[in-house]
């Protein structure tokens, strides 16, 4: 499709409404937090979505565009605003103190996550001559590898295999959370702090050996934001070193990216690999548009909830190969992006991802409200929760779904434990001090607390 001038005048007014609201949310606290990235990530990818729509690429039919329409803008900038409300309500009442938190689950936690990297580890340097030199050296490495991946795809899903690797990928967001959370503790625990640094990097060296980008990315956008989210709590100097050390990490990091962008692509003739790149950035925009809100027919659920739904019915996806088979019947699936608001109202339905949206950050608002200044870490943890949601799903997809449920599901089991900590510590503070203290078991008379 050539796109025709009220195209275009379509795309820049959505883009110059994400300006608007980068204006005004730093009209009145001019600093830079979580929801300013997230907000700027949208105004880039609405920038992008100008350059893809007059650039289409040209190797499939479908992933041409159709002429775009006013509402799907209009829907998917109140859903994503409602989703940023948690975001905006804590910048404009920040908390000046994060509270400490007397529960050893933090540590244990984290020695977990250090651990399985640490098995994670020698794979790695194992595979680093195939991996990560190749695809630098090699122009087809990380088009072979993708398509390795890909042919596995299909066996994917219905078993359990490598459990190490499973526990690191679901703790992988709490990993980089309690990263900077320890850093903004008075007493530092250098050993904790260097050993999730040292699983974030695994985080990012895993799927580059696979000839994967996406998680790249996903790991440098969270790890962007936790840098965001909690720098008002870190010292000064800690602040300053982890500015360079970032935009060195970050500046290493795009060098395997770039190689597998180009690897993947350079091979179709009808486009460069710039055009797929402007393409890869800004497409979601516009097939939001497209097909989100009509995709002839939803998912009920396989997607964004795919491990509920299978743990309940028999119908459910194991994989994406499965989903797209099992709902051809859909204009478009899972394999381009549509954003995470696309995700849940092509699962849903616009209506009911509308209830869902609204339900849910309502929720998130009533349990993240800042009093006297302070933030509980089990509130950081919700309001960090959603702001991956829209961090990460802002350009693709819901990165919560399918087996990356676990991730989610291991964030709100901690969330549910540090308030369920609080409750019994605040009712029972003898007890709790008492097993915290001695590890023994609770005495058979009878505590009375007053």
């Amino acid at each position: 499709m050539k796109p025709t001038f009220a195209d275009n005048i379509l795309v820049v007014l959505y883009f110059l409404l994400w300006v608007v609201t980068f204006i005004l949310y730093h009209r009145k606290y001019r600093n830079l937090d979580g929801g300013s990235v997230i907000i700027g990530s949208y105004l880039c990818y609405a920038f992008f979505s100008i350059l893809t729509l007059n650039n289409p690429i040209t190797i499939w039919d479908y992933y041409d565009y159709h002429h775009l329409k006013v509402f799907p803008f209009i829907y998917l900038f109140v859903m994503l605003i409602i989703a940023l409300s948690p975001a905006i309500r804590y910048h404009n009442n920040p908390a000046s103190q994060i509270e400490a938190h007397s529960s050893f689950i933090l540590y244990v936690l984290s020695a977990v996550i250090i651990l399985s990297a640490l098995l994670l580890f020698p794979n790695i340097i194992a595979n680093l001559g195939d991996g990560l030199v190749k695809l630098i050296t090699d122009t087809d490495a990380g088009k072979d590898a993708y398509e390795e991946q890909l042919q596995n795809a299909a066996d994917s899903g219905s078993g359990i295999a490598n459990i190490p690797a499973i526990i690191f990928n679901a703790l992988s967001e709490i990993a980089i959370f309690l990263f900077f959370y320890f850093l903004t503790l008075k007493r530092k625990n250098v050993w904790l702090v260097g050993g999730l640094g040292f699983a974030i990097i695994v985080a990012v060296l895993q799927p580059i050996m696979a000839g994967q980008r996406s998680l790249v990315i996903y790991t440098v956008l969270t790890v962007i934001l936790g840098y965001f989210f909690f720098k008002q709590f870190i010292q000064s100097l800690i602040r300053k070193v982890m500015r360079h050390v970032g935009i060195i990490a970050l500046a290493l990091t795009m060098v395997p990216v770039i190689a597998i962008t180009v690897s993947r692509f350079s091979q179709f003739r009808q486009s460069t690999v710039t055009d797929y790149v402007n393409w890869y950035i800004g497409q979601g925009n516009i097939y939001f548009n497209n097909y989100a809100l009509d995709d002839n027919g939803i998912r009920y659920g396989d997607r964004t909830l795919n491990l509920v739904k299978r743990a309940i019915s028999s119908n459910a996806s194991d994989n994406f190969v499965e989903r797209r088979d099992t709902f051809r019947n859909l204009y478009v699936n899972d394999d381009i992006f549509t954003t995470f608001v696309g995700d849940f109202t092509i699962d849903y339905g616009p209506m009911l991802a509308f209830l869902i949206f609204v339900i849910f950050n309502a929720w998130v608002l009533l349990r993240t409200r800042v009093q006297n200044s302070h933030i509980k870490i089990q509130q950081a943890i919700l309001l960090y929760f959603t702001m991956c949601v829209c961090m990460q799903g802002g350009m693709t997809l819901f990165t919560f779904a399918d087996t990356a449920n676990l991730k989610m599901f291991c964030m709100f089991a901690l969330y549910a434990y540090l308030v369920l900590y609080d409750i019994l510590l605040e009712k029972f503070p003898q007890h709790i001090e008492y097993v915290r203290h001695t590890g023994k078991r609770l005495p058979k008379k009878r505590i009375i607390v007053k």
